[in-house]
């Protein structure tokens, strides 16, 4: 049973439908965060298993996917907040 469900009053009711749905939007995105981090993961991989004769492109190449992880890693973080605040937020109406 959901908390608005639980929930007697309809003000309540809306708010924790709405923080459900923030929730839900969260979760999303951080599913959507974290494939972008294995896609990039698998890059870098096939990118050092290919035997490259140029060196530089290679360095710059692993530099700028390494980047990239490092940068979707801080969405992550962030996004792993919201959603500990919202369901905080969330819990504090259920009550």
């Amino acid at each position: 049973m959901t908390y608005s469900q639980r929930s007697t009053h309809a003000a309540a009711s809306s708010d924790i439908t709405y923080l459900e749905y923030q929730i839900g939007q969260t979760e999303e995105h951080l599913k959507e965060a974290e494939e972008v981090i294995e896609v990039k993961k698998q890059q870098l991989e096939q990118h050092r298993a290919a035997a490259s004769q140029d060196r530089e492109a290679y360095a710059t190449l692993e530099t700028q996917l390494i980047d990239e992880i490092v940068q979707q890693q801080s969405v992550i973080e962030t996004i792993g907040k919201r959603l500990a605040e919202l369901e905080e937020e969330l819990a504090l109406l259920g009550d």
